[in-house]
């Protein structure tokens, strides 16, 4: 088993401190020296000290979870988020029936599609509230709750408030747009997630927002910078990560807010919605994107069925969605005593919806459409947006590079369990040619 490396997360000051190491069941103990220190002044400044339990309380959280895991629990094991395929973990909830509960992390867990539909379309469960899952640095933009995101889903429809685009279609012309000039700018060799998935949502949201140039270069540079945003929903990041996700989260909203209303007197509610449509959209598009591509290019034949026919790519990535999605696990907490696979749950009570496994159930009814996305919170506004900009950008992928290869070992980014998001995919344009003799 392989130990976490401890984060650099800021502690009280002291002279040495016992760091547990997550690895194996009898943790051994290790000293960390820190250097020397001014003697502390009598009263501790108010917001060193704040900061400081803000840090234990994150790394805490993370060494619950962590040891959760070490004794075997499923659910620990998947917010462990290690080199392990999380498929594996994800049928041992399912073989414990349609709700297993997490004893260690006091979470109910399901992988059944009815139950997960139930959870996240019934009233008696929402997004679950600040504080109560112990996490001190969740996004701020997509800690909302339904009713909050039932109002504000209208403002992001297409031709709405914010989207000037009147139709899937149009988005889709404008994605590919952005997609080619992306590609063109590629050297022979270069990173799928970095250089063009990454890059692409953020190009398209800037215009679709109507920014103007200034604004819609350094949008599209920040708003890649909230990629740990949707994983810190459930699964502490490493502190520094963490705070720099927020600040660029509020250089986002701050952007928005700030020409959104130069523009036309923009609402407080309108300036919200295209945050949260943008946090929850670029990197889960990203994400959507390299998978798709991954899955195509790991089945024989796959990817040049693609290349023949690209027409295919949104079929390729609704099937992603329905096996493989982006968002592997969602949380939701009862708002009042409920029922839920024939179990009395008490109002509080957290659940996690293993959507991928949810979306592979082998009970499911035939045809029924991907679970991939769940119908509400943030992804009630981003949705639709999500899945035109990645069909676009695998059908522009397989019109103009054809021959597109792995050049290397794909990478999975650290304490994703929601995302399972690649840090790194490096690709050619082209297939390898021998050598001339």
């Amino acid at each position: 088993m392989t130990a976490e490396p401890l984060s650099a997360e800021p502690l009280p000051a002291d002279r040495t401190r016992t760091d547990p190491s997550p690895a194996g069941p009898a943790p051994a103990k290790r000293l960390t020296a820190v250097p020397p220190v001014e003697p502390a002044p009598t009263t501790r400044p108010r917001a060193g000290l704040a900061e400081a339990l803000v840090a234990r309380r994150n790394q805490l959280t993370r060494a619950a979870q962590w040891f959760a895991g070490t004794e075997g629990d499923p659910y620990g094991l998947l917010l462990r988020a290690g080199a392990d395929d999380p498929a594996r973990h994800e049928e041992r909830v399912r073989e414990q029936g349609p709700l297993y509960r997490s004893a260690p992390l006091d979470t109910w867990v399901t992988a059944h599609r009815a139950v997960a539909e139930q959870v996240l379309t019934d009233p008696a469960f929402d997004g679950t509230p600040d504080g109560l899952d112990g996490l001190p640095l969740r996004s701020d933009l997509l800690s909302l709750d339904r009713a909050t995101a039932a109002r504000l889903a209208p403002l992001t429809a297409f031709g709405g408030p914010l989207l000037w685009a009147r139709e899937e279609n149009c988005v889709a012309q404008r994605a590919a747009t952005y997609a080619r000039r992306l590609l063109e700018g590629c050297g022979e060799h270069f990173d799928l997630a970095e250089d063009f998935a990454r890059r692409l949502p953020g190009a398209v949201l800037a215009e679709q927002f109507s920014l103007p140039d200034t604004a819609h270069e350094e949008f599209a540079r920040v708003l890649p910078d909230c990629r740990h945003a949707l994983d810190g929903l459930v699964c502490p990041q490493p502190y520094a990560t963490a705070r720099a996700t927020r600040a660029a989260e509020a250089t986002v909203a701050a952007l928005l807010t700030r020409h959104l209303s130069e523009a036309g007197g923009a609402g407080e509610d309108t300036a919200r919605a295209a945050g949260v449509l943008a946090v929850s959209a670029a990197e889960t598009t990203a994400v959507l994107i390299v998978e798709t591509v991954r899955r195509l290019r790991a089945r024989t034949g796959a990817w040049e069925r693609l290349t023949a026919d690209p027409a295919l790519a949104a079929e390729a990535v609704r099937e992603t969605l329905r096996t493989s999605p982006p968002v592997r696990l969602e949380t939701r907490t009862t708002r009042t005593e409920t029922t839920l696979a024939g179990i009395e749950l008490p109002a509080g009570a957290r659940v996690a919806v293993l959507m991928a496994a949810a979306g592979r159930d082998p009970g499911a009814p035939a045809g029924a459409a991907p679970l991939g996305l769940a119908p509400d919170l943030h992804f009630a506004l981003s949705a639709p947006l999500i899945t035109s900009i990645a069909g676009a950008a695998l059908r522009t992928l397989a019109e103009t590079l054809p021959h597109l290869r792995e050049a290397g070992e794909p990478v999975t980014r650290p304490r994703s369990p929601v995302l399972l998001a690649p840090a790194r995919f490096p690709v050619a344009k082209r297939e390898s040619t021998p050598c001339a003799s």
